[in-house]
């Protein structure tokens, strides 16, 4: 039996969209697609999370923390462009007389 962790809002034609609640679902009520969408997100509840008689139950969830962003690569320079000499060759004639 699949168990969703938390909502699920999933769009099966990318126009409509269906929520499943958190909870327990029969097999076969929930959607193959909707179930490996879930999964991939984390919803999904495995076997393995169950907890047994001998172990504590679950610690409830920790909001996440936001991702920490790239540092951003610097830009590179755009190209001057290509300055005639003449300009420095005029100044330096200039400056001899």
């Amino acid at each position: 039996m699949p168990k969703l962790l938390k909502t699920l809002k999933w769009s099966p034609d990318g126009c409509q969209v269906k929520a499943f609640n958190a909870g327990e679902y029969a097999d076969g009520e929930l959607p193959e697609r909707a179930l490996e969408v879930a999964a991939q997100l984390g919803l999904l509840a495995s076997e393995e999370q169950k907890p047994d008689a001998d172990e504590q139950p679950e610690q409830p969830e920790q909001p996440e923390q936001p991702e920490q962003p790239e540092q951003p690569e610097q830009p590179e320079q755009p190209e001057q462009p290509e300055q005639p000499e003449q300009p420095e060759e005029t100044t330096d004639k200039k400056a001899k007389k």
